[in-house]
């Protein structure tokens, strides 16, 4: 079942949007999806589903796309921005969710633990900031060309057969817009900025750590040192995988994440 709500007014500019929040599922155990820079809910759709007789499993747009209307002023750090998913949690009542984000998801969530550790139940990364990233909108200019796009596109996911003329036809359109891409490279420096290499040490939670092999954005080594700084942690490769496992491979994605969820959710 999807369930959506509307969104109230005080609800406006960089909180999130409830009526694009993709809700699946039923019961106490919870877990939230984060999607990156350039992502939408319907990237963990495919994970989502898979789990949803299972658990109860949510995607929110996170408030950096370029919906019309939407005031971006309200989002100048990563602390920023996981502000609006706690609130989120409050909003929908979430009992410990265990949280999993991709790309600056993960970032965001990192965030969230180590602003309240008490909050989440378990935390699962995804190609995440907060270490070390390429950015994925270098060079990136209002208005860009759609081979730029196209090749923007090409490093995030290993498999050229996703990258298909309707996606780029949709970036390149996002693009157009100048303010908008002021915005994404504002983003893009928050995310720079916020390190977290020192703080890792203080996450003491069931953190599960899932990498592309082939990721370009944020290197292998990236997970391998994730693992390292995170006490207890595991981590596990997808094989000819870019940037976005939870995209480009849902279904072993999404296997890895089922037998992890049990020691979160027994972690009481």
């Amino acid at each position: 079942m999807l369930r959506t709500k509307a969104m109230s007014p005080r609800r406006a500019g960089s909180r999130i949007d409830l009526s694009q929040v993709v809700d699946l599922g039923e019961g106490p155990d919870t877990i939230l999806f984060l999607h990156g820079l350039f992502g939408t809910p319907d990237h963990w759709l495919e994970v989502m589903e898979s789990l949803a007789d299972r658990y109860r499993v949510i995607a929110p747009q996170l408030p950096i796309d370029p919906q019309p209307g939407r005031r971006r002023n309200g989002m100048q750090s990563i602390s920023d921005l996981s502000s609006s998913v706690e609130q989120l949690i409050d909003d929908l009542a979430l009992d410990n969710p265990v949280l999993c984000g991709n790309s600056l998801g993960g970032l965001v969530a990192i965030d969230i633990c180590i602003k309240q550790p008490d909050l989440p139940r378990g935390l699962v990364l995804a190609g995440s900031a907060g270490l070390f990233e390429r950015s994925p909108i270098r060079g990136l200019r209002a208005k860009p060309s759609k081979s730029f796009v196209r090749s923007t596109i090409a490093g995030i996911l290993y498999d050229d057969s996703k990258v298909s003329e309707p996606l780029v036809d949709h970036w390149h359109g996002m693009l157009t817009d100048r303010d908008y891409v002021r915005f994404l490279l504002r983003v893009s420096r928050a995310t720079r900025d916020r390190c977290v290499e020192d703080e890792l040490s203080q996450l003491q939670l069931p953190t599960m750590i899932i990498w592309g092999r082939e990721d370009e954005i944020t290197p292998p080594a990236t997970g391998e040192e994730f693992q390292r700084r995170i006490a207890g942690s595991r981590l596990s490769f997808i094989e000819n995988c870019g940037h976005a496992p939870n995209w480009e491979r849902p279904e072993e994605f999404a296997q890895l994440l089922d037998a992890f969820l049990p020691e979160c959710f027994a972690a009481v």
